[in-house]
């Protein structure tokens, strides 16, 4: 019988009381198994991926009433922002977007059928198109940025003023970080990891 067969599994009791977050229950347990590494990173990261999968989740649900998904709310938040006459190139739609760069030209195919953004042909390019937001896209870009603006604002309730543009300049200062180590990679190529072989 193996060591994991003969551990008893966990059960948390809905009554007990939680002495912290999920991650910091997952923090104690590598510390347990590898006391020979230091978890304390996975405590910020960890607690990333985990708010943006919940957050994402949440934004889908106050988004679907009115009839978007969390793909084309950012697309036409996007190009609501970008200011008159609303309208961007694919590419930099997805640059300016808080979408990954994947199968964008089907999600303008869906919002373009929806009748909230139309294609036309780009200027400066002969083989490119401009993506414009058209009026009914407009006026549900107001409503959903309104609405979403405001379901966040609840969701940080419990966090005021001071430490919320605390939080806000650490993530910024994680963030920017982040995008000057990706500017730095090579195009094209992977960065290996550290010690593989």
């Amino acid at each position: 019988m193996s060591r994991q067969s003969r551990r008893p599994k966990r059960v948390a009791s809905p009554d007990s009381p939680r002495s912290g977050d999920s991650i910091e229950a997952l923090l104690a347990e590598w510390g347990r198994e590898r006391p020979d590494l230091d978890p304390s990173p996975f405590g910020i990261f960890g607690r990333i991926w985990r708010l943006s999968t919940t957050f994402l989740g949440d934004a889908e649900r106050w988004l679907a009433p009115i009839g978007l998904t969390f793909e084309s709310f950012s697309l036409i938040v996007t190009l609501r922002r970008s200011g008159p006459p609303y309208e961007l190139n694919p590419t930099a739609l997805y640059r300016e977007s808080l979408l990954s760069s994947g199968a964008m030209t089907n999600r303008i195919d869906r919002v373009e059928r929806e009748g909230l953004v139309k294609r036309l042909p780009d200027p400066n390019d002969r083989r490119g198109t401009i993506v414009r937001l058209t009026a009914k896209g407009r006026i549900l870009a107001d409503r959903s940025i309104k609405l979403h603006f405001e379901a966040l604002a609840e969701a940080l309730s419990g966090i005021g003023h001071a430490e919320r543009q605390q939080l806000a300049a650490l993530l910024g200062k994680l963030l920017l970080s982040a995008e000057e180590r990706r500017n730095r990679r090579p195009r094209g190529g992977k960065k290996p990891l550290s010690g593989r072989r």
